[in-house]
């Protein structure tokens, strides 16, 4: 099998997307040769059946430039490869569609966003397949979608034997933005010192990318400094994503603020470090047993969130043990990285 991706971006030191350089490393071992395109590259540590072309833009390259690297590149690499996966980039697709009408390489889609844009739903109607972690991760009414579970590499985000820190973390990681909701855990963190005799801090690590997160970080900092809660929220900035294991083992908690879809992948990593995720979805009920309602609140609940926070902090040695074990076997069994990257491989080895 000779696979063309086309991704944003490949860097083992990216704290959003360093994820995407164990998928590529993962993919390539079911694979003769793996090409990849992509916007961007940083910091590289892979087998030699995998090429990486930059369109640039770490350099700077203008979006004109970037869209002839572009075509360049997919007419050398896509004659010779036997189908092409796409990872969250629906307007590639768009971009290799008069390439490829002629050629006719399959072409699958990874996509986890609960809202379709119109190039997102043309995308959907040329691909073959549409691989996503959950139907609730991507609700749209098509065939094409397959539930394949979340890419969480095991080894890497595991327990590390690490005492918890003292006092405990309330841990969260996300872009600084509105749509993540982090003002919910600041009130929850206020809400929970009412409740909670001992001490504890509450870690948010992640950056702004666009103007507004800007401005939504000056307003969480007020409604931080209006609470009195300076000594308690630390922030810790963006952090690799070859690091996170240490600060997902170092937590007590962590908490994931964004409701709707499905799985998350941030949750999934910390769970798989043997970190319970409290979460607004609930998706991960039928599988938490008698956990389930210690780990859910209702979107934009802060009350409810401080009182979730409240319970694990107050969990026996025993039962936070037990929950450990059973929330990694979750992401071991159902969102591991090495059967997603044969499950992605596969899919393109099956007859239409």
């Amino acid at each position: 099998m000779k696979l063309l991706i086309i991704a944003q971006k490949v860097d083992a030191d990216d704290d959003v997307l360093g994820f995407f350089h164990g998928w590529v490393q993962n993919i390539a071992i079911h694979c003769d040769e793996v090409k990849v395109i992509c916007l961007s590259k940083g910091r590289l540590d892979l087998p030699s059946n995998i090429k990486v072309y930059s369109l640039g833009k770490e350099h700077g390259r203008n979006k004109f430039f970037q869209g002839i690297l572009f075509y360049f590149y997919a007419l050398r690499l896509l004659p010779k490869s036997d189908g092409v996966f796409v990872h969250m980039a629906p307007e590639y697709v768009k971009a290799l569609y008069p390439l490829n009408f002629f050629l006719k390489k399959p072409v699958i889609l990874w996509y986890a966003h609960i809202k379709v844009s119109p190039t997102a739903a043309w995308a959907i109607s040329k691909v073959q397949k549409v691989l996503t972690p959950s139907k609730e991760s991507f609700q749209y009414p098509s065939e094409k979608i397959i539930s394949t579970g979340h890419g969480i590499d095991v080894k890497k985000f595991s327990p590390l034997g690490i005492k918890k820190a003292s006092p405990p973390i309330i841990l969260a990681q996300s872009r600084i933005s509105r749509v993540k909701r982090l003002h919910i855990l600041i009130e929850a963190v206020s809400e929970l010192r009412s409740i909670h005799s001992g001490p504890f801090e509450c870690h948010i690590i992640g950056d702004t990318i666009y103007p507004d997160d800007e401005v939504y970080l000056s307003e969480l900092k007020v409604l931080i400094a209006q609470n009195k809660l300076e000594s308690v929220v630390k922030w810790i900035g963006p952090v690799r994503n070859i690091a996170m294991p240490k600060f997902y083992n170092e937590a007590s908690v962590f908490v994931r603020l964004q409701g709707g879809g499905g799985f998350g992948k941030t949750e999934l990593e910390s769970m798989a470090c043997g970190t319970p995720a409290i979460t607004p979805t609930p998706v991960y009920k039928d599988v938490l047993g008698r956990f389930a309602e210690d780990l859910y609140f209702p979107e934009d609940d802060a009350k409810r969130c401080s009182e979730r926070i409240h319970r694990v902090l107050g969990w026996s040695s025993g039962d936070y043990e037990v929950c450990s074990t059973l929330i990694r076997d979750i992401v071991v069994k159902n969102h591991n990285l090495e059967n997603l990257a044969k499950r992605i491989v596969s899919e393109f080895e099956k007859k239409p």
